[in-house]
C-alpha cells in the first residue's frame, strides 16, 4: 500500500494556477488537463519509493526528508515522513527558486 500522499493547499493552488495559465496560453483544455494530470499522477511512485528523487537543495537545513523532482518544466517539492508524503510546492523552472522553510 505505501505512504499516503497529501497535497498542501499551496501546492493545489499552484496546480490550479498552472492549469489556468496553460489553458490561457494554449487555448486548449485538453493540453492543460494533460499537463496537470501528469503532474498530479507523478506522485504515485512516492507511495512506495519516496526517496527515489534527489534532496531539495533549496530547503534550508534539509534534514533529508525534503526532496524535489521535475515533470515537464515544473519542480515538485515534497517531504517524506514516517506515514505520509506531503506535496509542498509546484513551480515552473523559469521561476527563480527561493530558499524556503516548509511548514506542514
Amino acid at each position: 500500500m505505501g505512504k499516503k500522499i497529501i497535497w498542501s493547499s499551496d501546492a493545489l493552488d499552484q496546480l490550479e494556477d498552472i492549469h489556468f495559465y496553460i489553458f490561457f496560453e494554449s487555448k486548449s483544455i485538453k493540453i492543460a488537463d494533460k499537463v496537470v494530470n501528469t503532474i498530479f499522477d507523478s506522485t504515485d511512485i512516492l507511495k512506495t519509493q519516496p526517496e527515489v528523487y534527489k534532496l531539495d537543495k533549496q530547503k534550508n537545513k534539509n534534514d533529508g526528508s525534503f526532496r524535489v523532482y521535475f515533470v515537464y518544466n515544473y519542480a515538485v517539492s515534497y517531504q517524506v515522513t514516517e506515514e505520509n508524503i506531503y506535496i509542498l510546492r509546484v513551480r515552473h523552472n523559469a521561476q527563480k527558486p527561493q530558499k524556503h522553510s516548509w511548514k506542514k
